[in-house]
């Protein structure tokens, strides 16, 4: 709410009387300050017709004296006069630009009034007077990430640490964001100030275990996560970031445990059950992720996210008509997403329409043309539909954007089968064999 401390009342009146011109009233400066200092009395215990007595005859003696209009403001704004109170706390600035008082009440007033691009003008003004005022670098911190301005944020963060120890919380946010822009030098040079601060924090460790996986260096990122899992994590988001590097290390089962602990302790989070869900589908349980995925829409019930995952897992379990109708619900907020049309196209192709699997194989691809298992899978429909040359195009571009996938070549194996070509067909069954050979044998662990 409006308001004007004490001390920054005497510090902003001193400061009035030394560069705002001569009073034309014969009282004293410590007159002037008894008589403000009551009437901020007056205003906190909400006395106002005193308040404005008190304050018409100190402006009847200077009309422009500063103070006295960002008190009359705040009794405008107490009194929900908010255009009248604008005007006047404007004029208070009009009369001494380093009030900073006023201009935090107008800030104040601004947020009230929903108008989120003045008070981001302010603060940036204040911050200009004042660069330690921990009050309105925080308001404008808050402002900037709910207008989205990232890059804003990071600008007054990075300025920020020329004169103020930046808090933990902001440092670790900043390191975010930067691994939003992919500046895994930035980002990492965040997170190991954040742990200057919280040595052994959950969350800034696996940001630099982000930052090693955003470099490439899988072995650094997994040491990360073992230093993280024995750091206490303090809340579900905490438990959400480890599941993220644990499933981006292809460590899936602890994501899944993470996870487990995630929606324990936020149980109304949507986004934390399709997560959780996809940690079930890799065990795979489909009977879990189902229920995790019913769990979310549950909470919220028009999710395309939740219904296009529970579609893929109906279909799974061969439920077909079920599966379809969560999809194409799914389509409605969603009719960009590459995965649902292909998902469709599969229960069409499973259901023996190969014409209308055809279809929507062909707006996955528009979607995503580089998708090798749309390929392989509109292959497979027009193999099924005697579209041989068809057939053959999808299959052979299968093969060339993912040589090891034995799904395609078993394909081809069929269709050169079909076109009378055995060796060819041979060729493909024999690679289909070694591929599925060496998927079964185990890997040898590479060192850390």
């Amino acid at each position: 709410m409006i308001f004007v401390s004490r001390q920054l009342l005497l510090a902003m009146i001193l400061c009035s009387l030394l560069g705002g011109g001569q009073l034309v009233w014969a009282q004293s400066a410590n007159d002037l300050v008894n008589r403000l200092e009551s009437v901020v009395t007056l205003i906190r215990d909400n006395r106002l017709p005193e308040a404005e007595r008190e304050l018409a005859i100190i402006l009847k003696a200077n009309v422009n004296q500063p103070d006295a209009l960002n008190l009359l403001g705040a009794v405008r704004a107490k009194q929900r006069r908010l255009e009248e109170a604008e005007k006047l706390f404007s004029r208070a600035v009009a009369a001494n630009s380093s009030l900073v008082s006023a201009r935090m009440n107008l800030v104040q007033l601004y947020l009230i009034q929903g108008k989120p691009q003045n008070a981001i003008v302010e603060l940036n003004q204040i911050l200009r007077l004042e660069p330690g005022n921990e009050e309105a670098f925080n308001t404008l911190h808050g402002l900037l990430l709910s207008q989205k301005r990232f890059d804003d944020v990071i600008n007054l963060i990075e300025r920020a640490k020329t004169n103020r120890t930046v808090p933990f919380s902001i440092l670790l946010s900043l390191g975010d964001m930067y691994l939003e822009k992919k500046d895994a030098a930035k980002a990492e040079e965040n997170f190991r100030l954040a742990l200057e601060q919280q040595a052994d924090d959950a969350d800034a460790i696996l940001g630099l275990a982000q930052v090693a996986q955003l470099r490439g260096d899988a072995a650094a990122a997994s040491s990360y996560l073992d230093r993280a899992k024995k750091s206490v994590a303090k809340s579900a988001e905490t438990f959400q970031r480890l599941a993220l590097v644990a499933w981006a290390a292809g460590r899936y089962e602890e994501a899944n445990l993470a996870l487990l602990q995630a929606v324990k302790l936020k149980p109304d989070e949507p986004q934390f059950f399709i997560a959780l869900g996809n940690t079930w589908l890799k065990k795979p349980d489909l009977v879990e992720a189902e229920q995790a995925f019913r769990r979310a829409l549950q909470l919220q019930s028009d999710n395309p996210e939740a219904q296009m995952y529970l579609g893929y897992t109906l279909l799974l379990q061969g439920k077909y008509p079920e599966a379809r109708d969560s999809l194409e619900k799914s389509l409605v907020k969603r009719p960009a997403v590459p995965q649902t049309f292909y998902y469709l196209g599969l229960i069409s192709q499973e259901e023996g329409d190969d014409l209308k699997a055809i279809e929507l194989f062909k707006k996955t691809l528009q979607l995503d043309p580089s998708s090798e298992d749309v390929h392989v899978a509109l292959g497979r429909s027009y193999l099924n539909s005697k579209d041989y040359p068809g057939a053959q195009e999808e299959l052979e571009l299968a093969v060339k954007l993912k040589p090891e996938d034995p799904k395609a070549h078993y394909q081809l194996a069929i269709l050169y089968a079909r076109l009378k070509n055995p060796q060819r067909s041979q060729e493909h069954m024999q690679m289909v064999q070694r591929l599925e050979e060496a998927a079964r044998t185990p890997k040898k662990a590479t060192p850390q």
